[in-house]
């Protein structure tokens, strides 16, 4: 286990822990230091980051210290997260000797580095080995509520890695539904959950035909978190909830199909954000809301052709049933608005288009509204999540144009993403601005759950 805990009191020549340290001379700790062993500080350290042995000096046994002049440079600071994170003892670091001209970031961020880089899924592992290591802060000065931010965002992210990388046999709707109730412990957070019956006396058709295959029974989920006085204009974040999806009976290749548990993760990241959020009680007023169930093969699944009929009235003919996920936010869409929210952004692992078209390195933007878009995009060029705004318009509407019913769930080959985007803007009413996030890319990776959006999303809320 990694933690992160306030150090009260620091006395350099009695400190057991080994001690992080930034040669910055005009700091009167690093003053006792280098007079400590002799004048070392002083010489010119040419790498980011060097480990050296006290030999008997100090009680710590070894210091670790961080350039200044390199950690100046942003270019440079992930290495030198890097290489804090990866120390194996119980380590103390001096944070008031990281000060520079934006210092309050770089001790959020090491924060969170240390949580996040020293990240392992290994729940499962009959012979897991945990690796277990304190990470101790000690500084005289305010920063420290920065560390704090740092420790609850990459905890959090964490938190949202570790919902996406568990199987669906450890991890369905319902066990979804337990894990958001559990946020209830955290102030001036509400959590309702709507069962089968509930949403359907909501009329949900859309997103209970997705669950029409499974044996287990889909959850409706709604997280409020009330950050000012009033509840008033919300904000949501909704995020896809298919826990795994096969692709029913436009079933998915036997190599497309394993990894599908990743297909929850605009879930993880909603639930997990607002918790965040939640954490670090910040000024505003937000909802998340996930439509959780499987996408399976059973006695009453829908099949191509079918027609379903979505609680805004709208019906669907479907075409694809491995179409599934933007079926259920059509639905999510449309209940957050009905609980008064007038910005949304939809989170999902919606298109295979989207990885052909950005890969993993971009999450592909969709929106109605220029300026949400531009305070959302600042947010995530500052936590250094990649965006690209993709085109959606008229077109792309056309395409989904249906002869039997008002629309289809699927049109030609070409720009999927973008026709998967439409589809879902169908159920946003004009007056609510709007962002889609296609996060197919970018969920996961060869380690799997990347805790995608998490950080952007407390971020847009600062």
């Amino acid at each position: 286990m990694i933690d992160i805990h306030e150090q009260k009191e620091f006395k350099l020549l009695e400190e057991k822990n080994d001690i992080v340290i930034v040669n910055n001379l005009e700091n009167e700790l690093v003053k006792q230091l280098d007079k400590a062993l002799g004048g070392y500080l002083q010489k010119g350290l040419k790498e980011p980051f060097t480990t050296i042995h006290t030999l008997g000096k100090l009680t710590a046994k070894r210091v670790h210290i961080v350039n200044y002049d390199k950690l100046k440079k942003p270019c440079k600071r992930k290495n030198i997260y890097k290489e804090i994170s990866k120390l194996k003892n119980d380590i103390c670091v001096l944070i008031d000797t990281f000060e520079c001209e934006d210092y309050k970031e770089i001790v959020k961020d090491l924060s969170e580095k240390i949580l996040t880089n020293n990240y392992a899924f290994n729940k499962f592992k009959s012979d897991k080995k945990e690796e277990n290591k304190n990470f101790y802060y000690y500084g005289e000065t305010k920063i420290k509520d920065s560390v704090i931010k740092g420790y609850v965002l990459g905890q959090s992210i964490n938190n949202c890695r570790d919902l996406v990388n568990t199987p669906y046999n450890k991890l369905n709707a319902s066990d979804l539904a337990e894990y958001a109730n559990k946020l209830e412990e955290i102030e001036n957070v509400t959590v309702e959950i709507f069962d089968k019956k509930a949403c359907e006396d909501m009329n949900m058709g859309s997103f209970l035909g997705v669950n029409k295959g499974s044996k287990d029974e889909p959850k409706l989920i709604l997280i409020k978190y009330k950050g000012k006085e009033e509840w008033k204009k919300p904000t949501a974040l909704v995020g896809k909830g298919v826990m795994y999806d096969t692709g029913g009976y436009s079933l998915k290749t036997p190599v497309s199909m394993p990894g599908m548990k990743v297909d929850m993760a605009g879930a993880a990241a909603v639930i997990s954000a607002i918790g965040a959020i939640a954490k670090l009680k910040l000024k505003a007023n937000v909802m998340s809301i996930v439509a959780a169930t499987d996408n399976r093969i059973g006695d009453d699944a829908i099949v191509p052709d079918d027609i379903l009929t979505s609680a805004s009235g709208k019906t669907i003919e479907v075409i694809s049933t491995d179409a599934e996920g933007r079926l259920t936010l059509a639905d999510a869409v449309w209940f957050a608005q009905k609980q008064g929210a007038k910005k949304i952004i939809d989170i999902a692992t919606l298109t295979g288009a989207m990885v052909m078209a950005l890969g993993k390195e971009f999450t592909g933007a969709f929106t109605n509204d220029d300026k949400f878009f531009k305070e959302f995009n600042k947010a995530a060029h500052k936590t250094g999540e990649k965006v690209w705004e993709m085109p959606i318009t008229k077109g792309y509407h056309d395409e989904l144009k249906s002869k039997v019913a008002d629309m289809k769930n699927k049109g030609g080959r070409m720009a999927g993403a973008s026709q998967a985007a439409a589809f879902i803007e169908n159920f946003i009413d004009k007056d609510t601005k709007w962002i889609h996030l296609d996060v197919a890319g970018t969920a996961s990776n060869k380690n799997g759950g990347t805790g995608v959006m998490v950080k952007t999303f407390t971020e847009l809320f600062e």
